[in-house]
């Protein structure tokens, strides 16, 4: 393990009350209700999560999850990292590192997870260990006057309630929708709780959380999860509809989801982080009223290379020497000759000549299929070795839809 500037000492926490003061502490000092953390606490893993301590006293803490996260080819185990923070006055010591190092070597240690995950508050934070940025959300603001849709929603009920009252609905359409992008996450009930999570304290003059059902025949088929703020201007309501989240089963579901949000009483816009290739985008009879603004979501870990390939599907056959830089996670630094078809990925260590030389942080950005190869080895960021390999090979690593994670762990 490497050295640091301060070597904390680090240990599984013993429950979410053992890193609530820090991550408060580290996030501003706000204090949370009891229910947030009772929320928090109903999904946190001690035996996985680790707390800093120098002196005796806590100074960083590192939140572990055992996810089950959509890859390209299917659902798989993926460790996501949360609450990564550390007390003010122990910064730029050397006490994230510790954390994340030893996360990192603990999961290939114990031969668990081969892929770590995390959403950050500062985009620039976790490159330097080795996380890509493997997937973007569109922000999209989409005022009502351009609300007409190209299809009508095929004559789909659309109920409206609090989300409360449709929880069985809400489970079955998102297990139905989870396996379709990478990047989603399945639910067991604790995170199906903290979907539907509304703590007054953090809807920042909005008002609650509501719910839209879509119905085929009496079934679910999509939901949306939305709140309004409430917004006047020369004695005219400029409501502001905040989409948190919208699955749908089908074509027609969607279509009348969005029809309905754009419809909302009193509301000027409708605001909203979905795919970069969300259908909305086609829908729309005027997508330039979308104004989509990309942004950043989620950053992925490989932790062990040779596994982590094996796990996830392709898109076409090919056969690549990548010659992978990792200084971090050495037994990653070496080349690998990775076949692909239709049935997955075969990995192994080999001498034979590179094709493609990488970090492990450009294999992370690769891994949910949304970043693109090609753009990578034009920035630079990819060395190709034998011509036509870029090519070949970002057509096995791309996936159609791309991926999207509405949650933040």
């Amino acid at each position: 393990m490497p050295e640091f500037p301060i070597v904390p000492e680090l240990s599984a926490a013993d429950s979410w009350e053992d890193i609530a003061p820090v991550v408060e502490l580290a996030y501003g000092g706000y204090g949370h209700s009891a229910e947030y953390h009772a929320s928090a606490a109903s999904i946190f893993e001690p035996k996985r999560s680790l707390v800093a301590r120098t002196g005796g006293r806590a100074c960083g803490t590192c939140a572990v999850y055992s996810l089950e996260m959509t890859l390209p080819g299917g659902p798989r185990p993926v460790a996501g990292l949360g609450y990564v923070s550390v007390a003010p006055e122990h910064r730029r010591r050397g006490v994230m590192r510790a954390m994340v190092l030893r996360v990192l070597h603990s999961l290939h240690d114990a031969g668990a997870e081969p892929v770590a995950a995390l959403n950050t508050t500062e985009a620039g934070i976790y490159g330097r260990f080795g996380f890509g940025l493997a997937s973007r959300a569109a922000r999209v603001r989409i005022p009502r006057h351009a609300r007409d849709l190209r299809t009508d929603g095929g004559g789909r009920t659309v109920r409206i309630g609090d989300p409360h009252e449709h929880t069985a609905a809400l489970a079955a359409v998102h297990a139905q929708c989870a396996g379709d992008r990478p990047g989603t996450l399945r639910r067991d009930a604790a995170w199906a709780a903290r979907a539907v999570l509304d703590l007054p304290d953090h809807r920042g003059g909005s008002g609650r959380l509501l719910c839209m059902v879509a119905e085929d025949d009496g079934e679910p088929s999509g939901y949306a999860l939305y709140r309004l703020t409430a917004a006047w201007e020369d004695s005219v309501p400029r409501y502001e509809v905040s989409v948190r989240e919208l699955f749908a089963r089908d074509p027609a579901s969607h279509a009348a989801l969005w029809r309905a949000l754009l419809d909302v009483d009193l509301a000027a816009v409708v605001v909203a982080d979905r795919p970069v290739d969300d259908p909305v985008l086609a829908l729309l009879a005027d997508p330039r009223s979308a104004a989509p603004v990309l942004r950043d979501q989620l950053h992925v870990r490989l932790v062990d290379v040779q596994r982590a390939l094996e796990q996830r599907g392709y898109a076409a056959e090919t056969e690549v020497v990548l010659d992978v830089t990792d200084p971090l996670c050495p037994w990653n630094e070496r080349r690998f000759r990775l076949r692909t078809g239709p049935e997955g990925g075969e990995c192994r260590p080999t001498t034979a000549a590179a094709d493609l030389e990488l970090t492990a942080r450009e294999l992370g950005a690769l891994h949910l299929g949304g970043t693109s190869l090609v753009q990578l080895a034009l920035a630079g960021l990819v060395r190709e070795l034998r011509p036509g390999a870029v090519r070949a090979a970002a057509t096995a690593f791309r996936h159609d839809p791309a991926p999207f994670c509405p949650v933040v762990f």
